[in-house]
């Protein structure tokens, strides 16, 4: 539990950082050291390198560096899980101009905050299960928690937009991609879009065209 609530903190430190701006790092090198942690054999090991990451990026923040301009359209990626061999949105959104400041998703900020109290006597199962079922994903009914986090995190990291990622056949998130878009168009003012696709890179000119219209909006 402790090396769960390390990682969480270390990613969360990693994310957080984007609330700057201009940007401090990019939604693609974002993606990559998230996706990757997963992968460490030695957890404690993988903490420690995103712990110095983090501050090597800080360090360089405070002598001017920073990832685009103050002007450069700020996009949240919310919905369906992104992994690397699967971030073509990223991509796409990176290479029409936009950055990628923060993801919601299941790889992004939706679980880092949730944290297994390590002092509680209470049973651990018991514990891991009550912070299981905080988890603000689609499968849960009503949903509202995952409502609340987009508007947050709309605020803390200033979104120019907000994109909803549904891959195929993934029917909780495409349906709940409604209520998102409610809330983002009618209650926050923020333009929206929906994209529905798959793994392939079949429709790459597609989504360019209207990732590019999309950006044009903001």
């Amino acid at each position: 539990m402790h090396n769960n609530n390390e990682e969480a903190r270390a990613l969360q430190g990693l994310f957080d950082m984007n609330k700057a701006k201009p940007a401090l790092i990019s939604g693609l090198d974002m993606l990559k050291v998230s996706y990757q942690i997963g992968f460490q054999a030695d957890r404690r090991e993988g903490v420690k390198l995103v712990d110095s990451l983090v501050a090597d990026i800080k360090e360089k923040a405070a002598g001017g560096y920073s990832v685009g301009k103050m002007s450069t359209p700020r996009i949240l990626l919310t919905g369906t899980p992104v992994g690397l061999g699967c971030e073509k949105v990223i991509t796409l959104v990176e290479g029409c101009g936009g950055l990628v400041i923060a993801m919601e998703n299941c790889g992004g900020y939706k679980t880092v905050e949730l944290r297994v109290e390590e002092n509680n006597q209470t049973d651990p199962l018991r514990l891991l299960a009550e912070k299981y079922m905080k988890i603000p994903c689609s499968v849960m009914t009503p949903n509202h928690r995952r409502l609340d986090l987009l508007k947050r995190m709309v605020k803390e990291f200033q979104i120019d937009g907000v994109i909803d990622l549904t891959w195929q056949a993934c029917h909780t998130y495409n349906i709940e991609s409604y209520f998102v878009a409610e809330m983002v168009k009618d209650e926050l003012g923020l333009p929206f879009l929906h994209l529905e696709t798959d793994y392939s890179q079949h429709d790459l000119e597609t989504l360019r065209v209207r990732i590019e219209a999309f950006l044009e909006m903001i």
